[in-house]
């Protein structure tokens, strides 16, 4: 019996980098919904359920799982009873294993693993794309899904299994083809890292403290990247996977410290002593929101779509001193022996009064 579902998704507001950056420029689930049900704001993001379809392409784009679904058979895809998974859409009217509001939803990391561990997964209503009420953004994720799946199969380590395509009787099969996965996905990693604003510092009120939250699917791509003997290279198939690193621009940190207070998985951590204050990274938990960079005032830091293989420890990005303040005591991190923050407003608000 197949398990179909079509409830709107949750919100959980608090993941959502808009949430945690108020000037967040993030439209990842706006740009990715067919109905426009979408509304990104400075609390995070509005669903209006009267436009919503449930096709879940929200959730499957937001690389930090402020959407759930439910009702989503997760276990049923990564548990199979069986060595062949039928998947058909709930579009397409077919019948499956599964079915799901869009082929688009499956995971990209979950859809590698069963290949991986030989599961033989049919996703039927792949020739209905064109013509759904998901086009053209459902269309879109299958092809990129598809063409990564070739992009791992050429470097996998055990019998790879890739998936197959029943189209029924609306059309051609999706013909999968790795610059499908370019196209989608190479223009936005460059914009994900491109800054033109003006560096400057950012207020406290723009940052909100939420939970940390590393989401199930970028675990999962993790523990399967870390089989590979060679990862295939190139942005592309690391932003499918919600997989980034982070590299300093040094001599810029000022130790504001926003980058890691705006940071919704704890990638980034702040560790100090009695004299040295350090940004640490890990990468393992960077889902590549890049909520980070636009967080940065002093442009100090630099994203890039790629794996990098878990280390013993976070890496140190940036390193700074530590001074003792001689007016107030205070300790301060900074580029160079000066008064301190608190110091420094104390002054420039009595040289503003009385001048």
């Amino acid at each position: 019996m197949s398990t179909a579902i079509g409830n709107l998704p949750e919100l959980r507001n608090q993941r959502c980098v808009r949430f945690r950056f108020r000037y967040s420029a993030c439209t990842r689930c706006a740009d990715s919904c067919p109905a426009g049900a979408l509304a990104p704001g400075e609390e995070g993001v509005e669903l209006d359920a009267t436009r919503c379809r449930g096709c879940g392409l929200c959730a499957a784009a937001c690389p930090t799982a402020t959407f759930h679904l439910p009702a989503f058979p997760t276990a049923a895809l990564a548990r199979p009873q069986e060595k062949a998974l039928a998947v058909a859409c709930s579009p397409s009217g077919q019948e499956g294993d599964v079915r799901i509001p869009c082929l688009g939803d499956i995971d990209p990391a979950l859809l590698a693993s069963l290949a991986m561990r030989g599961i033989a997964v049919t996703l039927r209503g792949a020739g209905q794309c064109a013509g759904c009420a998901n086009a053209p953004h459902g269309g879109e994720r299958v092809e990129a899904l598809l063409a990564a799946m070739l992009l791992l199969g050429d470097d996998a380590p055990e019998k790879w299994c890739p998936p197959g395509i029943e189209t029924g009787e609306a059309g051609p099969a999706h013909r999968a083809d790795r610059r499908q996965l370019f196209r989608r996905f190479t223009n936005r990693a460059v914009e994900s890292v491109r800054s033109d604003r003006a560096l400057e510092a950012v207020p406290e009120s723009a940052i909100r403290a939420a939970a940390h939250f590393v989401p199930p699917r970028r675990q999962l791509a993790e523990h399967l990247l870390a089989r590979f003997a060679a990862v295939p290279e190139g942005p592309a198939l690391a932003q499918l996977l919600d997989i980034a690193t982070l590299t300093p621009r040094h001599g810029r940190c000022t130790g504001c410290e926003a980058c890691a207070r705006v940071c919704p998985t704890g990638a980034l951590k702040i560790a100090e002593v009695e004299s040295r204050w350090a940004l640490a990274f890990r990468a393992e938990q960077c889902v590549g929101c890049g909520v980070c960079i636009e967080a940065c005032g002093a442009d100090a830091l630099a994203l890039q779509h790629q794996w990098q293989p878990q280390g013993e420890a976070p890496a140190p990005l940036h390193e700074l001193r530590r001074y003792r303040c001689e007016g107030c005591g205070r300790f301060f991190v900074g580029l160079e022996v000066d008064n301190c923050p608190v110091c420094r407003d104390d002054e420039e608000s009595f040289n503003a009064i009385f001048g």
